[in-house]
């Protein structure tokens, strides 16, 4: 059963980048915000290439909050999305949402791959997705990043 498809218009930002009001960003590109690395954002158009510079533009919403801009598309700055997540620190697949109370369904293992399923969603301040484990198809909820920013699995 396959979750979730690979998309062409969500992308993940890898490096800080400008979101801009306008386009090109040679007349006034007024800046509305900085988009943070780890921010998903879906291309509404684009991309389109600005006369001054050969730069591939597109314009994108923040999934996070729903602001609309462009950003310069370029090598570093994003990257496609994926629906698998890579286990970078040993943890546990869990049966809640919620860390407190919740049971192990078993270890994850440094390596592993699992499919989203659900989310990310916030259990406080740590993120947390629902996903299928691919050795086992095991399924249940994983901490993708802790209170203190510390990342154990990576997309």
């Amino acid at each position: 059963t396959q979750f979730a498809e690979a998309s062409s218009k969500h992308f993940c930002v890898l490096e800080e980048v400008a979101l801009t009001k306008l386009f090109p960003t040679a007349r006034c590109g007024e800046e509305v915000r900085k988009l943070v690395k780890g921010e998903a954002i879906q291309v509404l158009e684009g991309p389109k290439e600005e006369a001054y510079a050969p730069e591939l533009r597109v314009k994108v919403r923040a999934l996070s909050d729903g602001v609309v801009g462009w950003i310069t598309r370029k090598q570093g700055v994003v990257k496609p999305w994926t629906p698998f997540y890579t286990c970078k620190v040993k943890s546990q697949l869990q049966d809640t949402l919620s860390v407190e109370g919740a049971t192990a369904v078993r270890d994850v293992e440094v390596g592993e791959r699992l499919e989203l399923i659900e989310g990310p969603c916030r259990d406080g301040k740590t993120l947390r997705i629902k996903a299928k484990a691919d050795k086992d198809g095991a399924v249940g909820w994983v901490t993708v990043k802790d209170s203190g920013g510390k990342a154990f699995f990576t997309s």
